[in-house]
């Protein structure tokens, strides 16, 4: 069987195969800015991070375009260094 591919990010979001902390937090990032802002004390606290061409990263954000956003700075909360294609992370886990 071939491992499935994704379209775009709302596609690995609610996949029921994906992985359920990424897609709850990569759900957030699609958000509208304004909802964002309004919640983003409740769920600010969560941090994304993966593993990228064998490197682990924070992952920032996700666009429509169907790419997640990433840096190297696990302390960086906005912005990014690469924008890269979801199928292309694997070990999502929140630290």
């Amino acid at each position: 069987m071939s491992e499935l591919k994704y379209v775009d990010v709302n596609d690995y979001i609610w996949n029921h195969n994906s992985d359920e902390y990424a897609s709850w937090v990569l759900m957030h990032f699609r958000l509208p800015a304004l909802q964002q802002s309004k919640w983003k004390q409740y769920y600010g606290k969560y941090k994304l991070f993966c593993t990228y061409d064998s490197k682990r990263y924070r992952c920032t954000g996700a666009s429509r375009l169907g790419d997640v956003w990433l840096t190297s700075d696990f302390n960086q909360e906005q912005g990014y260094e690469l924008r890269v294609d979801i199928n292309d992370c694997n070990e999502w886990e929140d630290k």
